[in-house]
């Protein structure tokens, strides 16, 4: 059986290569993925980790917020907490001015393990720029923003830039 020829690239195709959704999605999936192997031995799962990460920063956020935050459905993240509860990391707790209302706080358990589990994700952000000078690291992150707030703001791209 003869396969035909790869249609030809009209102009305005995007080579993969030059795709800066392409080289950022990668590089998201290999920290996750490095992330998750040195999660796992601490019986934490990826989902545990954002939000368990959101909560280090500000304990007893409503499920709706830490669902904001985490960027996931609440419907999703109402089967991480049952897991997460269920793992002796948080407690859901209906909040006192509206009984509709449940605060999600971290347990005991959960800030002793913030010692042990904040190195881990460290560690996977040195893997990540290894090499870098903290010049590069700062001008990563800054582009990073840069092209999250142009995608936030929604308006149409600078024709007069080179890159696609």
């Amino acid at each position: 059986m003869t396969r035909s020829p790869a249609a030809p690239r009209s102009r305005g195709q995007l080579d993969l290569a030059h795709s800066t959704a392409h080289w950022i999605k990668a590089a998201h999936r290999a920290l996750q993925q490095s992330l998750q192997a040195r999660l796992e031995p601490y019986g934490i799962k990826l989902s545990h980790w954002h939000c368990l990460r959101y909560l280090w920063e500000e304990d007893g956020l409503t499920q709706r917020e830490l669902s904001r935050r985490v960027d996931v459905k609440e419907s999703t993240l109402v089967a991480v907490i049952r897991e997460m509860e269920t793992l002796g990391l948080i407690r859901r707790i209906r909040d006192q001015q509206d009984q509709r209302k449940y605060m999600v706080s971290l347990t005991p358990r959960a800030r002793r393990i913030t010692r042990q589990l904040l190195p881990v994700a460290s560690t996977v952000n040195r893997l990540g720029t290894a090499g870098f000078t903290r010049a590069e690291i700062e001008l990563y992150r800054a582009l990073t923003r840069r092209v999250i707030a142009n995608l936030e703001a929604g308006g149409e791209p600078d024709t007069g830039t080179a890159a696609e």
